[in-house]
């Protein structure tokens, strides 16, 4: 075989690994507590390293902590780019409405594609934490012990939102309340770009950049020609609160989720 023909392969799958980005790895229920104590004390302006500490961790590179993190973005219930609680967590901690905790528990699930396809696909149907499992394990990339863990995650989510009836099948759901009068838009982000095609233009006074990295995979960013050295360090830091992160050292391996 030649080398051309070796480089035509298709990309090699990730390696499966016990954790993920891409779902909740602590239940609902946790993160509710979570973010109720980042209300109770307080946090919602303060910096990430403010919050880790206020939480019983040394940095903000502990794996618990940004698990939580991710978790409560995961769920709607704090912003993308810092601890302040969004509307939704204020629908659930401060209610105006009757139903407003019930529907904030309702956008908690619905609002993670994952989570909401398994609750349309499974109503009046007995939840087997096997075959969610196993679903999970040949969606993501994620070890038998990950995908479990993440399972187990689920269904204890569901129930705590109220989607569980007392035989333990997901009884009737309503779909996803749009939030516009929330403060904690999504950033824009760049269109994809279609195999074979270009990269969409960048908007004015800005130009897109693409960054290669391992396994075929990029960072693609939208951003302005000219940037100050104060947004670069803003932008670093935002990268390591907002990514997943890896570090590999000598004496240590941190796992830094968004």
């Amino acid at each position: 075989m030649s080398d051309n023909d070796q480089n035509k392969k298709a990309p090699t799958k990730p390696a499966p690994k016990d954790y993920t980005s891409e779902l909740p790895m602590f239940d609902l229920a946790t993160i509710i507590e979570f973010v109720t104590g980042i209300h109770e004390k307080a946090l919602e302006t303060a910096s990430m390293i403010d919050v880790a500490k206020a939480f019983g961790y040394s940095a903000t590179s502990s794996t618990p902590f940004y698990r939580r993190i991710l978790a409560a973005r995961h769920f709607g219930l704090i912003s993308s780019q810092g601890p302040e609680l969004t509307k939704q967590a204020l629908d659930y901690l401060k209610p105006d409405a009757e139903d407003a905790k019930s529907r904030a528990l309702n956008n908690c699930i619905m609002g993670i594609p994952a989570f909401a396809e398994l609750v349309q696909s499974h109503q009046g149907k007995r939840i087997n934490l096997d075959i969610v499992a196993n679903g999970f394990m040949r969606k993501f990339p994620l070890t038998k012990a990950g995908a479990a863990l993440c399972a187990r995650v689920f269904v204890s989510s569901v129930r705590t939102a109220g989607f569980l009836t007392q035989d333990q099948t997901i009884g009737t759901i309503t779909p996803i309340t749009p939030d516009g009068d929330s403060g904690d838009q999504p950033p824009p982000t760049v269109p994809p770009v279609k195999p074979g095609g270009q990269t969409p233009p960048a908007l004015p006074g800005t130009h897109t950049y693409e960054l290669p990295l391992a396994n075929q995979r990029k960072v693609t960013i939208n951003a302005p020609i000219d940037i100050t050295e104060n947004e670069i360090s803003r932008l670093k830091a935002w990268a390591e609160v907002t990514l997943l992160v890896e570090w590999h050292e000598k004496a240590a391996k941190f796992d830094v989720v968004q």
